[in-house]
């Protein structure tokens, strides 16, 4: 069986397509499948994603028994079966939320896409059940593949670390972090508000948000001074960011899955994030929900995990627990499995 996969969304800029791509690919080659070659295609130089599945890779599906697409859609008239990573359907949802750009792609794109597929492949039930509605697919041609983590690189960190870590940022007090793209849907206007509140009775909390700015947040232009914005960090330091934050906060307002929550939990962070369909479904045991979008209900979250020892550590302990049932190995065999099921 030869197996074609696009590997675009591995080239810079890196999003969390890539940490699933990379992941699977990554468990595929820990434990080969003899009766598979499995080929990574990319562009030897920037191409924008659109001309490079519309022609490129439509050329390619003429060498292989099968093509798995982990962006969103496939290209048309594939001459082998293909699957394809949905891995939400925010921009069909939520239309307001996205930049015109992306709106005149994926939602032309998406819905055409995933019912050409021989099998879609998402990380969550609910959001499987969301491509059903949105799309117009089958349930039964859905295949819900959890995500995993890479335990090697995000694991609770010896104190020596964090501390390293406080000191080369500058971290000196105690603060709530936020880590990821920073977009209107992130609630990055929530965690503002609500850090603004509890500094009332927690005046040193600072709130760190890690992240690039991908869209306009108005709260942003003229951040107070207990505001700190650290800009992309390196992948090394993520696991002692994680672990020296009083609390992790995810104030999302719409997600297809959340990598920062799963990591910080494998890390031990104390997390607090919004009640959302997919925290629900894969996160609930082990973080503090609030109700989504309510920034009075997330202050409240916060301030009872700062305030409440108890409660810090319990989410501390259970954090690492969570995280252990998602593991690239089960997603790569879960993978190579529907490959095998659907090539010509």
């Amino acid at each position: 069986m030869r197996v074609g996969i696009d590997g675009k969304c591995l080239l810079p800029p890196r999003a969390g397509v890539a940490r699933y791509l990379e992941g699977v690919l990554g468990a595929l080659a820990a434990s080969p499948h003899p009766d598979a070659t499995i080929d990574v295609l990319a562009p030897p130089h920037p191409r924008r994603t659109l001309p490079w599945a519309l022609w490129d890779l439509r050329q390619a599906t003429r060498r292989y028994d099968v093509m798995h697409f982990p962006f969103y859609y496939p290209p048309p008239f594939a001459r082998c079966p293909v699957t394809v990573a949905i891995h939400d359907v925010l921009v069909l949802e939520h239309p307001e939320w996205f930049t015109p750009r992306h709106l005149n792609t994926l939602r032309a794109m998406i819905p055409s896409g995933a019912r050409r597929s021989a099998a879609v492949v998402t990380g969550s039930k609910c959001v499987a059940e969301a491509i059903v509605r949105a799309c117009r697919v089958p349930r039964e041609r859905i295949r819900v593949i959890s995500y995993g983590l890479d335990h090697g690189r995000f694991a609770v960190p010896p104190p020596p670390a964090v501390d390293a870590v406080r000191r080369r940022l500058e971290l000196e007090r105690p603060f709530v972090l936020q880590l990821g793209a920073l977009e209107p849907r992130r609630g990055t206007d929530l965690a503002l508000a609500a850090v603004g509140s509890l500094r009332a009775d927690h005046r040193d909390v600072e709130l760190v948000l890690a992240g690039e700015a991908r869209m306009r947040i108005p709260a942003l232009e003229a951040p107070p001074p207990w505001v700190r914005l650290l800009g992309r960090v390196a992948d090394a330091d993520l696991p002692a960011l994680y672990a020296a934050a009083a609390a992790v906060v995810a104030p999302s307002r719409g997600e297809g899955f959340d990598f920062p929550v799963l990591e910080a939990l494998a890390c031990g962070a104390a997390v607090v994030a919004s009640d959302l369909a997919v925290h629900v479904e894969h996160f609930a045991e082990a973080v503090e929900l609030f109700a989504s979008g309510d920034e009075a209900a997330l202050a409240g979250a916060l301030g009872a995990v700062l305030a409440g020892s108890a409660r810090n550590a319990a989410l501390r302990a259970a954090g690492p627990r969570v995280a252990a049932r998602f593991t690239w190995e089960e997603a790569a065999r879960a993978h190579i499995g529907l490959w095998r099921e659907v090539a010509r």
